[in-house]
């Protein structure tokens, strides 16, 4: 991504800002709508759901002897109950009534408007929903004749609205129960005035309190990630001093730990790459310059082509060899191309064949290699990576091998853990506490200036680290100033 595209997308202060605005005009837009939009539909429809829940009630308590208690309680929620009896001798026989309002219809209507309201709930299906006027001029509902709604006659706004609910049933004697409620719908537009000014009110300060806090949000989510950018940014241009702090909230904590322990990383990795240049440029150097003046000297002067000063060129190739060997070694297993194939082996067998390589070596420096081990064990891994390992630790343990020139290897196995260890210990200058979680690090070496210590190229024991996290094995040193080192690996056990 380039720059243009970058500014192109603005600060994040920007973004949250506009986005929280966009969220408070939602919000504002919303309660408008409620209020001035849908506060009567909604008002009107629950008063609908509650005299259809009323006439459930009483059509349920049809044959209850409580049906008159139940009426009494229809009413106390201010609904005009009546219950008639379609069967009573071609007229209408009121069994309960109760009045719950000044002017309801129910109980104003002559027999006609009940017959209509009767052959209507009936043609519906047995029950039937009837919305009235009233006019408090000539104290009547408009739309009430002869039973029906006349909806050209329809006033609404102008007057309280009067809902009617009437269901025909049967008793347990098998006469026809017509049960009529009432209720009127009270005018809500002074209540949605009073509201709207209300509203209004809090709608400015809502703006107000949205744009102060739109800005502090934003300013306090935008400002240390500014601050972590500016750091990141120095980091880029090499300046491995500064700090990262996050403050005002975790997830910008987290950042700055994270980058902090980059810093860290990228601060390490720089001094080894330093020191990988300066030592791996020496130890090239040395047997490079040691080929060239030995062959040139055996070219030009008769009689130097002797067996001694070729052994040198030998040696300093296979020096040389070594080095490049390494490098290519942990370049593969850094990066996982090299292979990796476990397989079924008996590791006691590749620790001996190891150390048996070592042989000549010793007897040309004078050291000596002790193994002891309680009997074989198996374990499944990539043999040659894992005798790779070995062979790393105990070069180690004779590049710093004490007065005694002794390097003890020893194998124990622990039967109830599953596991074994490979230990290889020397009686070296063994290495300072403070430089014993570096050791394992790639390229670093806990003395750059020790004549045997600056041989190698740094590589070894990052290499027997990696080689046991691929072969899901552990590594681990313990060691003392002054008493030698103890480096092991360990594997688990196969039967």
């Amino acid at each position: 991504m380039n720059n243009k595209e970058i500014k192109r997308r603005g600060p994040l202060k920007r973004r949250i800002f506009l986005w929280l605005a966009l969220f408070t005009a939602v919000i504002v837009l919303l309660m408008w709508a409620m209020q001035s939009i849908f506060l009567e539909r909604i008002y009107k429809s629950i008063k609908v759901r509650e005299i259809r829940s009323a006439a459930d009630r009483l059509v349920d308590k049809i044959d209850s002897a409580d049906l008159g208690g139940e009426v009494d309680e229809t009413a106390s929620d201010s609904v005009c109950v009546t219950i008639v009896n379609m069967d009573g001798y071609g007229r209408p026989v009121v069994l309960f009534s109760n009045h719950a309002f000044e002017g309801c219809v129910i109980h104003t209507i002559d027999t006609e408007s009940v017959f209509s309201l009767y052959n209507g709930a009936k043609e519906n299906g047995g029950g039937q929903l009837q919305r009235f006027m009233y006019d408090s001029s000539t104290r009547r509902y408009i739309g009430l004749t002869g039973g029906f709604f006349d909806k050209s006659e329809d006033r609404s706004g102008d007057f309280p609205e009067s809902i009617i609910y009437s269901v025909v049933t049967t008793d347990a004697a098998g006469d026809e129960i017509f049960i009529m409620l009432n209720t009127t719908i009270s005018p809500v537009g002074g209540t949605v005035r009073t509201l709207n000014l209300m509203l209004g009110v809090v709608t400015v300060v809502l703006i107000g309190l949205a744009a102060v806090m739109a800005v502090i949000i934003s300013r306090r989510i935008s400002r240390p990630i500014a601050r972590l950018t500016g750091s990141a940014r120095e980091l880029a241009r090499g300046n491995y001093d500064v700090a990262f702090e996050g403050g005002g909230y975790r997830e910008a904590d987290e950042l700055a730990d994270a980058l902090n322990y980059a810093e860290n990383e990228l601060a390490k990795t720089d001094t080894l790459r330093r020191e990988l240049v300066a030592n791996v440029s020496h130890d090239l150097r040395t047997p490079l310059t040691m080929m060239i003046g030995y062959s040139e000297m055996m070219r030009d002067i008769p009689g130097e082509n002797t067996p001694e000063n070729v052994q040198v060129v030998i040696d300093e190739s296979r020096r040389l060899s070594a080095l490049v060997n390494d490098l290519l070694d942990y370049s593969k297993l850094e990066s996982g191309v090299g292979s990796n194939d476990p397989e079924p082996f008996d590791l006691t067998d590749a620790v001996q064949s190891t150390l048996d390589r070592f042989a000549k070596m010793c007897e040309k420096d004078g050291c000596s290699i002790e193994f002891f081990c309680g009997g074989h064990v198996r374990v499944n891994a990539d043999e040659a990576r894992i005798t790779q390992a070995v062979f790393n630790l105990v070069s180690n343990a004779l590049a710093h091998v004490g007065e005694d020139k002794r390097v003890t290897v020893t194998q124990e196995a622990d039967a109830e853990g599953g596991a074994v260890r490979i230990s290889v210990a020397d009686s070296g200058e063994g290495i300072p506490a403070e430089k014993l979680p570096l050791i394992w690090d790639r390229y670093y070496k806990v003395d750059s200036h020790h004549s045997r210590a600056s041989t190698g190229s740094g590589l070894g024991l990052a290499i027997v680290k990696k080689i046991m996290e691929q072969n899901g094995g552990s590594c681990g040193v313990a060691s003392s100033l002054g008493e030698g080192s103890v480096f092991w690996i360990e594997l688990p056990t196969i039967d």
